[in-house]
């Protein structure tokens, strides 16, 4: 079943981008970092979607309001 993969690397390069296309079944990759040019080629040529640069906040919990 494909997954999103989340890193919070400052930056994946073709070394790691290998690693993740072998794993066979990730459909999108989001960073906190930078992804190299080498790795979103590789990212593109395997029709693995990713972005990169994403504030640590959006990862992070946050309880929710009582009324």
């Amino acid at each position: 079943m494909p997954y999103i993969e989340v890193k919070t690397r400052k930056k994946i390069g073709l070394t790691l981008a290998r690693k993740i296309v072998n794993k066979g079944n990730v459909s999108a990759v989001l960073t906190t970092g930078e992804i190299t040019d080498r790795a979103k080629k590789m990212f593109n040529k395997n029709d693995i979607a990713y972005a990169e640069n994403i504030p640590d906040t959006e990862f992070m919990s946050c309880e929710a309001e009582e009324d």
